[in-house]
């Protein structure tokens, strides 16, 4: 895909995230009964606020006529879907417990994917009113999101010890068996982080290495991985340090890592 086409398809991203965003801040002050909270199949759980952000996303990203895997879609045949040569990836919200119990730790996840995974990756922060973007061939930047043109370029120093490692917060492996062999645990502080903001910490040079054995879903981590490549840094398997593939039977993946040591 050319690289202005790319680009056409940030912008659409940038607004889709915005305006999901919008809508997770407008319930934020409501009580929980008012949010009708369900459990789905898996156990995870799922508010109308998820599904409020969801259809407003996919309204918004449908004018690429480019297809859409979400977490509150509804999701096509693998038999379908594998013969996608592009596709859209969304969290319309990205820790809907920490959203519902907490009302912070969430974001909005969108990613656009080919064959070769996310080339664009968008991560919305919507209690800092910012977004995190990047993607192939143009360096990463945050943008304003209620002022979408507003974009600072983002440019993090080299990494030095004491060095910083994210993971979430059910992580059940200690830091040890967590980060890379090639590198020594002792120069290492570990703190859990909530949802895809961790992927954020590690673009700006917040944090140096996140990693995760469990499982994730691709909606949780294509878009971090999207910004992520933008710095030449995707996210690898913790065994064959190969970069991830998507849109999988599936679309499960995890025992991941990305280091910028």
């Amino acid at each position: 895909m050319q690289t202005s086409r790319i680009e056409n398809y940030l912008e659409l991203g940038l607004q889709a995230a915005a305006a999901g965003s919008k809508v997770l801040l407008a319930h934020l002050s409501k009580q929980n009964e008012a949010l009708v909270i369900r459990a789905k199949r898996d156990g995870s759980l799922v508010s109308a606020v998820d599904l409020e952000s969801h259809r407003v996303i996919q309204h918004v990203l449908s004018a690429s006529q480019i297809p859409i895997i979400s977490e509150e879609g509804e999701l096509p045949p693998y038999a379908e879907r594998a013969q996608w040569p592009w596709f859209w990836l969304v969290d319309p919200l990205d820790g809907t417990e920490s959203y519902l119990n907490h009302r912070e730790g969430f974001a909005v996840n969108i990613a656009l994917c080919d064959h070769t995974g996310p080339v664009l990756g968008i991560i919305a922060d919507p209690l800092s009113e910012v977004i995190y973007a990047g993607s192939a061939g143009s360096n990463p930047f945050i943008a304003e999101m209620n002022q979408l043109d507003q974009r600072k370029p983002i440019r993090s120093n080299p990494p030095q010890p004491p060095y910083r490692l994210v993971t979430s917060w059910n992580e059940p492996l200690s830091s040890e068996y967590l980060i890379p062999e090639s590198l020594n645990p002792d120069l290492f502080t570990v703190e859990a982080v909530s949802g895809a903001l961790k992927f954020c910490q590690v673009l700006t040079g917040e944090a140096d290495v996140h990693a995760r054995s469990a499982s994730y879903m691709e909606w949780d981590c294509a878009a971090g991985d999207g910004i992520l490549r933008s710095i030449g840094l995707p996210l690898r398997d913790r065994d064959t340090h190969e970069p991830l593939s998507y849109n999988t039977m599936s679309l499960r993946t995890g025992n991941l890592y990305a280091s910028r040591i």
